[in-house]
């Protein structure tokens, strides 16, 4: 479905920031994908994936950034440089009129900047740049990593959708790579997917509208809306997160299902947080991996079910529906000041659905996370993965399965 976007959005949006490269695509690519790539030896593999896709709906171009900070260590510097080379080369040979690849040496990159986030926002900036010079402003830009595969619809899917579709972005499916696992690994691997499923199957369990994967191999953006929401930050980890909170919150952002992509079930060190660190800490603590208990969203979904009639109340009402909830609710409530945001969004709305929207764009999915190690510093404990999904599949009515694994592709095949 063809969105319109205002020139002057996109000539902003590049007076603030600077390409760092000029991208030469000449097959006139209808949807970009960028991997930023770090001494990753997995990046063949995923542009091997990449080749076997179909392209009935049009045209890629693929940037993969190969990137360093300027204090990185002489043998990762000189890998990175190597694997530069290899990769050009290896692209070389498998350009065709449906794939293009483009590889962009992001080397030497500032300390305090560098990371996954500015080598993502490197690679998008010059598709969605590209795409605006050519009258494609409303093409979709795929965020995949080097060490994630894909379906071979990938890209004709993600076309497909947003044609049919008046999306700013979506989530796309996927599915950690098992069988590369075993024992110990396997199981904390199972356990920490099985937790993502989790927390988003309990955020909609809640009533919250938001309730979507924020993986950053696993979304697509429409260009115009990609500048419009001011571009990937340069945060070395969670990126994602923050980044597609704002897709979120234009109302305009989906679910993804016709495709799926395969992330890597591998021990990174490289950032704080994510897959690998969770990995570590579910193995050195024997297998017991806690995570937000059930109780704490089933207090959510009290909260949210009257948030709707809170539309016009006054300061007693509001004040009344506040004190009815759970202890440790109450408590974040009146910390957060949630009172006065109550107040600010009715003084700003003029119907109840302008009231809803307006309330969950200052009560997002950042705002629950905040509510969520709130309530667990002091008035919950943690509970084991095994009996938080136990809550989850109770109160959702899903089959009592006795394996966390067979819970975990009970969520893949039924993610509502």
């Amino acid at each position: 479905m063809m969105q319109k976007y205002n020139p002057k959005v996109f000539q902003r949006y590049f007076e603030r920031n600077d390409l760092f490269f000029h991208p030469v695509f000449d097959n006139q690519p209808d949807v970009f994908v960028v991997i930023p790539v770090l001494d990753d030896e997995d990046i063949f593999q995923t542009i091997d994936c990449l080749c076997r896709c179909s392209h009935e709906e049009g045209n890629a171009g693929v940037v993969i950034v190969v990137n360093h900070d300027e204090a990185a260590p002489a043998g990762i510097k000189e890998a990175n440089r190597f694997l530069g080379e290899r990769l050009r080369a290896y692209t070389a040979t498998r350009q065709c009129a449906a794939f293009h690849f483009q590889v962009v040496e992001a080397f030497d990159l500032p300390v305090k900047v560098a990371g996954v986030g500015l080598a993502r926002k490197i690679g998008m900036d010059g598709a969605a740049w590209w795409l605006w010079q050519h009258g494609k402003a409303d093409a979709p830009v795929l965020s995949l990593d080097a060490d994630t595969w894909v379906e071979p619809n990938y890209t004709d899917a993600t076309c497909r959708f947003f044609r049919r579709h008046a999306v700013a972005a979506v989530s796309l499916a996927y599915a950690h790579r098992l069988a590369e696992c075993e024992g110990a690994a396997l199981d904390a691997m199972v356990k920490y997917e099985l937790y993502l499923r989790y927390y988003r199957a309990a955020l909609k369990y809640a009533g919250h509208p938001h309730a979507f994967s924020t993986i950053g191999s696993a979304f697509a953006v429409r260009a115009g809306d990609y500048v419009a929401e001011g571009g990937m930050n340069k945060r070395q980890a969670g990126e994602d997160f923050y980044f597609i909170q704002k897709l979120i919150d234009t109302g305009r952002y989906a679910d993804l299902t016709d495709t799926r992509v395969y992330p890597s079930p591998r021990f990174s060190e490289r950032t704080p947080f994510g897959t690998g660190q969770a990995l570590r800490q579910i193995i050195k603590a024997g297998g017991v991996f806690p995570v937000y208990c059930w109780q704490s969203f089933y207090d959510l979904r009290l909260f949210l079910d009257g948030v709707g009639g809170l539309y016009r109340a006054g300061e007693k009402e509001i004040c009344d529906y506040i004190a009815g909830q759970a202890q440790g609710m109450k408590a974040y409530l009146l910390s957060t000041g949630v009172p006065d945001i109550f107040e600010e969004v009715n003084a700003n709305c003029s119907t109840a659905d302008q009231f809803k929207k307006r309330f969950f764009s200052r009560f997002n999915a950042f705002r629950v996370l905040k509510y969520l190690n709130f309530v667990h510093a002091s008035y919950y404990g943690k509970e084991d993965i095994v009996t938080a999904t136990d809550g989850l599949f109770h109160a959702l009515g899903y089959p009592a399965l006795q394996t966390l694994s067979e819970k975990l592709y009970f969520l893949r095949t039924h993610p509502d």
